[in-house]
């Protein structure tokens, strides 16, 4: 804990005092403490791990809890004094130095926090997930090719296998990480280097299935929904670019995405005018900015899009004149056909 606040405590920018001290004192602390101190950390969660968990121990929880807080202010440590903001999530690289190379590339780095995910109660292993959105943002000049390669894959086994057990994603917290764990993969890798992967097609399906599902559920966690259309948006956005051989798969399920966030929207009308919920065409802002993003997927596969909306258009035209022209009109699906 004390660790962990250090950490915090010099990487806080204080402008009370000249910058230029700060970055003295944040640069020697990186250069001289941050590494040891993540892999002190790294070394005990693996101890913790080695050991039968017991779940039920408040004093176990609280020692994963601040280890998993020392990794991840050690991982969002301010290593070049960019002061990115927080804000611009989407674009965020973690800037690791370079003699922190041998930590990353060791697989059983990645294995740790993927485990500790599938291990620890949901406070926790949100926390693990956090974690891992950090090492998949690494800069890429951190490797030569065949070794980013090498850890695209271990990230990638690691996204198939949450996804083949999403029982954790049940919980909000789990989920919006996970979900912009995902977009951060495509933000820092080129898709020329994710459709090579071995387990690429298998995950794809996984992911396309988990964001067909998330659309659909649009009243749990509707603020994840950004980092999802994220991704697909700049995996379809980079097709023109793909020089690999290997099949991209977009094509396939890029349509599907569309069509299930379309449909989940006209979906949610009988449920907002019925059960008096929230309604998520209600913030403009939200639809706006997410019908940016998914034209650019619709474009794929464009003829499937244009037939979908002139098919959804014309059946609920017709179910609203048949409503009209009946003797016996019903207010509440008046209300429902006409949004």
């Amino acid at each position: 804990m004390i660790l962990s606040e250090l950490t915090q405590e010099v990487n806080f920018v204080d402008y009370s005092r000249p910058s230029s001290k700060h970055r003295k004192i944040a640069t020697s602390f990186r250069d001289t403490t941050l590494k040891d101190i993540l892999m002190l950390a790294c070394s005990l969660l693996k101890e913790m791990l080695a050991k039968p968990l017991n779940l039920q121990d408040q004093q176990q929880q609280n020692l994963a809890m601040h280890l998993l807080k020392l990794v991840l202010n050690c991982l969002n440590f301010d290593f070049i004094g960019s002061s990115a903001d927080e804000s611009a999530d989407d674009l965020c690289t973690v800037q690791i130095p370079t003699n922190w190379r041998s930590i990353f590339l060791e697989p059983e780095t990645l294995d740790l926090f993927f485990d500790l995910y599938h291990s620890l109660p949901s406070m926790l292993s949100q926390l693990a997930l956090s974690c891992l959105v950090q090492f998949a943002s690494t800069r890429r000049s951190l490797f030569s090719n065949p070794e980013r390669a090498k850890y695209l894959g271990n990230l990638i086994k690691g996204v198939k296998r949450i996804l083949e057990n999403p029982q954790g994603l049940s919980d909000p917290g789990n989920y919006h990480e996970f979900c912009r764990f995902l977009a951060r993969l495509k933000t820092n890798y080129q898709l020329g280097e994710l459709i090579v992967v071995k387990d690429y097609p298998e995950v794809i399906r996984l992911i396309a299935s988990f964001t067909i599902t998330s659309l659909q559920h649009w009243e749990f966690a509707p603020n994840s929904v950004h980092y999802l259309l994220t991704l697909w948006q700049r995996m379809v956005a980079s097709v023109p670019f793909v020089k690999s051989s290997e099949p991209h798969l977009l094509d396939m399920y890029a349509p599907e995405i569309t069509k299930a966030y379309i449909t989940s929207r006209l979906e949610s009308v009988p449920m907002v005018i019925r059960d008096g919920l929230d309604d998520p065409l209600d913030d403009t802002a939200t639809v706006f900015q997410q019908l940016e993003q998914l034209c650019t997927v619709s474009r794929c596969e464009y003829e499937k899009t244009c037939t979908l909306l002139v098919q959804l258009f014309d059946q609920n035209a017709q179910n609203y004149q048949k409503l009209l022209q009946s003797s016996s009109r019903n207010p509440l699906a008046l209300s429902i056909q006409e949004g």
